[in-house]
């Protein structure tokens, strides 16, 4: 059963959305900024080219800082702050128009952004309030000594207090929000996987009834007593088959890797193959590598099956170091080593499929001694 998971929680997401909504309204507010370079409006054209210039630094900088830690510091808006609240002044001072002349005066605009970063990026609401408030007196004491009526005066102050509150309340909320949906994907995964092991749980008590059930049921009646190698043929099958399914239960992490070599032991031994398999703790891998180390299982069962001459073989999946070993182990006929018997489809299928996912195989063998095949990743 695939679950989809959202790939960032929604408090991040959020963020990553607010960021880029405070990044394109200062993007807007410093393009018209740049056009006043040069201009002749101001009293002093070199500190205004100053100031647009280290306006910009600063704002590319904080945007990089902030890129790579997902949010604003608080220290971020408090500096913005201030720095906004200095051009306010100083700008206007340089211009002599009031911030409703945008088109010279840009620091007005400045201030609005600041007042949403600090609503977006200052948790306490009453330091952000105080952060607004500098903003509001740094832009009366400006026009007053611009001589702005109060009027047009208290219209940018209800602008640069909005811009607070509005950008304020859309990150609490979308944060909320995110956390709520969290909640509810967590919930529902939760509920998937609950189901799902009762699932599983459901099909291994059938496979038990099955097999194991059904073995002890006919040994109870007696009707395998006049055959008692066949009644330890079966139970040491069937012994196999419960630790593999103990091993599922007990590993749900690696429960790939162990339904995949399950499968590839099950269709071994309806071929006839006893195989007693055993998996102890293993590494994490992806998907691809488990098909992989499966696919070079199976054809190793298969080389016992068609050259060991023996009906009886043991898997064990294991950590050594930090690599997988999956090892195959038969006491059959053998072979040598690089000769002709036995080799194509060691050398041929088997090593292929692991180096193709980065592992490697290494085979010892000798006439009448057996075979060990051991399936290594990383190689």
């Amino acid at each position: 059963m695939s679950v989809a998971v959202a790939a960032a929680p929604g408090a991040e997401r959020a963020n990553r959305f607010i960021v880029i909504l405070l990044g394109l309204q200062r993007l807007s507010y410093l393009l018209p900024a740049l056009l006043t370079l040069g201009s002749a409006s101001y009293r002093m054209g070199g500190l205004n080219a100053a100031l647009v210039v280290l306006t910009i630094a600063g704002n590319v900088a904080m945007f990089v800082a902030v890129a790579r830690a997902g949010w604003f510091t608080e220290w971020m808006a408090w500096a913005d702050v201030g720095w906004a609240a200095m051009l306010t002044m100083v700008v206007s001072a340089n211009s002599g128009v009031a911030h409703d002349d945008s088109s010279v005066n840009w620091s007005g605009r400045m201030a609005q952004a600041a007042a949403a970063l600090a609503g977006a990026a200052i948790p306490r609401i009453a330091w952000a309030a105080g952060a607004v408030g500098v903003l509001l007196v740094a832009h009366v004491w400006a026009d007053v000594l611009a001589g702005e009526a109060w009027l047009a005066c208290l219209g940018c102050l209800n602008g640069i207090a909005w811009f607070a509150i509005i950008i304020g309340f859309a990150v609490r909320y979308l944060r909320r929000q995110g956390g709520l949906v969290d909640r509810l994907t967590a919930e529902r995964v939760a509920a998937q996987a609950k189901q799902a092991a009762a699932q599983a749980r459901l099909e291994h008590f059938r496979v038990l009834h099955d097999t194991v059930l059904a073995t002890l049921t006919v040994i109870g009646r007696g009707g395998l007593e006049h055959n008692p190698e066949q009644v330890r043929e079966r139970c040491a099958r069937e012994a196999d088959l419960v630790r593999r399914l103990m091993s599922v239960d007990g590993d749900s992490g690696q429960e790939t890797l162990t339904q995949r070599l399950s499968e590839v032991v099950d269709g071994a031994q309806a071929l006839g193959l006893t195989v007693h398999f055993q998996l102890d703790s293993v590494p994490d891998i992806n998907d691809d590598v488990a098909k992989a180390v499966a696919g070079a299982t199976q054809e190793a069962l298969n080389n016992v099956l068609l050259h060991g001459e023996t009906r009886r073989a043991w898997v064990t999946a294991t950590t050594v170091g930090e690599a997988l070993s999956v090892r195959i182990v038969d006491r059959g006929a053998g072979f040598r080593v690089g000769g002709e018997v036995g080799g194509s489809g060691l050398a041929g299928s088997v090593a292929q499929r692991m180096r193709s996912a980065g592992g490697d195989v290494r085979v010892s063998s000798a006439p009448g001694d057996g075979t060990c095949v051991e399936l290594l990743w990383p190689g």
